[in-house]
């Protein structure tokens, strides 16, 4: 059996990851591969805070969100994926600190440098990194019919952020249209995953 691997999904909000990296989770499951999902930012208490901010229900600062991203990120590891990759499942994770760096990085914070702070905390570099690149205006359509309108979501934040992800995704990244049917970019992943 081929040792346990670090899957992380990224795009813009409205590309479908969430619903794709499900889909690869649930597939492979019914092949018995061990494989488990978590989000970030986590359901701990940090990770609960950034949801707070997210849904506009409470303000931070640059550097709060930046503090929080960081610790939620060491409960993530510490309390779920290093347990699970010692006991020899593979662990996807919906976001990681690609995400962290293309939305929480600007004019005077360049998503590189938010790549090192992950990076200098020793944060492991993912085995797979799978990136939904989609054109903003589609992903706005497609958010626009969720009931919930996060902080990030307008045009002009998500042109920006797509810009930013483009900076950090590695060159070693699964790139995919995520205009693509769900079918093609499920079996797509699969073959990445258990190549």
């Amino acid at each position: 059996m081929s040792k346990a691997k670090l899957i992380v999904f990224e795009g813009i909000d409205g590309s479908g990851k969430s619903t794709l990296s499900t889909m690869v989770l649930n597939a492979l499951v019914e092949r018995k591969f061990p494989i488990v999902k978590f989000n970030e930012p986590t359901n701990f208490e940090k990770g609960m805070k950034i949801r707070q901010f997210l849904r506009k229900e409470i303000h931070l600062s640059r550097e709060q969100q930046i503090e929080l991203f960081l610790e939620d990120r060491k409960d993530s590891l510490e309390k779920n994926v290093y347990p699970n990759i010692k006991a020899g499942n593979s662990v996807i994770l919906d976001r990681y600190f690609y995400s962290m760096a293309a939305y929480q990085s600007d004019a005077l914070l360049e998503p590189e440098k938010i790549i090192d702070m992950n990076i200098s905390r020793g944060y492991p570099i993912p085995d797979i990194v799978i990136y939904l690149d989609i054109n903003p205006e589609i992903s706005l359509a497609r958010t626009r019919r969720r009931s919930m309108n996060e902080h990030f979501e307008n045009l002009d934040t998500l042109k920006r952020v797509r810009q930013s992800y483009e900076k950090v995704i590695p060159k070693t990244a699964l790139r995919l249209d995520a205009t693509l049917p769900q079918i093609k970019l499920k079996e797509l992943c699969i073959t990445q995953i258990i190549r």
